[in-house]
């Protein structure tokens, strides 16, 4: 057993063994990639039990220090992904200029009459509303759980379109000649659902940011009403202010 992790000691022997993995990812220690051993790897070498391992990354997971990729291990956070507020822009642009590879997995495309979610864009409660579900990723890692609604009146058919490996705004610009103005946005902190957390390859409960935003036409008609979940371990959202 390593002369760091002291049995003896009130602080707990997972804590000891997070705070053991802090330091070693802080000095570079984990190869170019900044990837951890294995829980196996890292039992062995800690001479501790892989339950214990298991806490401790999954509290540096929680605190946002690390992520685990599935069927990769479990890798340093070297910086969240941040999406200026103020400019609208779709999530495949915001990942390509982040030279990342953006791709979504079509969960759900079907069509719906709410009166709520046409309150929210502002149409008849009788219309015709698009749902469309998406978990969107970057080079391979799902980073937010996406549910847009549109009027179907304004873009019939998109529902037949490839929902999964084409930007939604690019569809709407592209195929309906649909002219994108402006969108309101709020955001707040929830726990993710297990439902939810088990699509981001999080616990549940872990913290994510839940996102709201109409997204309006030149011409004032709302096109688009998104209700989005992302990985609060990461992503971020940033604001310019100025007096």
């Amino acid at each position: 057993m390593p002369p760091l992790l002291h049995r003896k000691s009130p602080i707990p022997l997972y804590t000891q063994v997070k705070e053991l993995l802090r330091s070693r990812l802080a000095g570079g220690d984990g190869g170019d990639e900044h990837q951890l051993p294995s829980e196996r790897e890292l039992a062995k070498e800690l001479g501790v039990s892989r339950m214990t391992v298991r806490q401790a990354l999954r509290e540096l997971i929680d605190e946002g220090s690390v992520f685990t990729a599935p069927g990769r291990g479990t890798f340093r956070v070297t910086g969240k992904l941040s999406q200026p507020l103020g400019q609208l822009t779709s999530f495949s642009q915001d990942m390509i200029q982040r030279n990342l590879v953006p791709s979504s997995r079509l969960l759900a495309a079907d069509q719906t009459v709410d009166a709520h979610l046409a309150a929210a864009l502002g149409i008849a409660e009788t219309a015709q509303i698009a749902r469309i579900r998406r978990l969107r990723l970057a080079d391979g890692e799902p980073m937010a759980l996406e549910t847009s609604h549109l009027p179907l009146d304004l873009c019939p058919g998109i529902l037949s379109l490839d929902l999964e490996h084409r930007s939604l705004y690019e569809i709407l610009q592209s195929v309906y000649q649909l002219r994108l103005k402006s969108a309101e946005q709020s955001i707040e902190s929830r726990l993710a659902e297990h439902g939810t957390a088990a699509l981001l390859h999080i616990d549940a409960n872990s913290p994510v940011l839940y996102n709201e935003r109409r997204t309006q036409l030149d011409d004032g008609r709302v096109v688009e009403y998104v209700r989005s979940w992302y990985r609060g371990d990461r992503y971020q959202f940033r604001i310019r202010l100025s007096m």
